[in-house]
């Protein structure tokens, strides 16, 4: 079970690849333009503090990529804060963590959505989800700021 799961999940990430299903705007609903500046805002200011870089390409999200955003669509969005901006192998893993957390305090399937960001969220998968979104592919992990 487990290969076609990820034969499955490699057919939709070449797709979306393809035919882009992930946007390069941010397409959240429930969220006006200046709702949508204050979070681009928030994502400047976390990545500036974290990694003492910011990506070049805007901030955006879709909430929970390629899966519905449900009651815990806020996670999906903190997710994406984190997954723009990129950083170290070890900053991903805690954000997956958190995401799963997250979206299991809210009634949400968090092992399914924990496995699709982990199976499809690698920095050198080529996907507009991928770790580090908001750089030019490939960027790989990075090492952050020292604290």
């Amino acid at each position: 079970m487990r290969g076609a799961a990820l034969r499955a999940l490699r057919t939709v990430a070449l797709g979306c690849v393809v035919a882009g299903c992930s946007p390069y705007t941010s397409t959240i609903g429930g969220l006006d333009a200046q709702a949508l500046d204050k979070l681009e805002k928030q994502a400047t200011d976390t990545c500036q503090q974290r990694t003492g870089q910011v990506p070049p390409e805007p901030f955006t999200t879709d909430g929970c990529t390629l899966f519905p955003d449900g009651t815990w669509q806020s996670c999906c969005v903190d997710h994406d804060v984190t997954y723009w901006c990129g950083g170290s192998a070890e900053t991903r893993e805690r954000a997956d963590e958190q995401l799963r957390a997250c979206v299991a305090e809210k009634g949400g399937p968090a092992g399914l959505v924990h496995f699709g960001v982990r199976a499809g969220g690698h920095p050198y998968t080529p996907v507009p989800w991928r770790w580090g979104y908001g750089w030019p592919w490939p960027r790989g992990y990075v090492e952050e700021k020292p604290k």
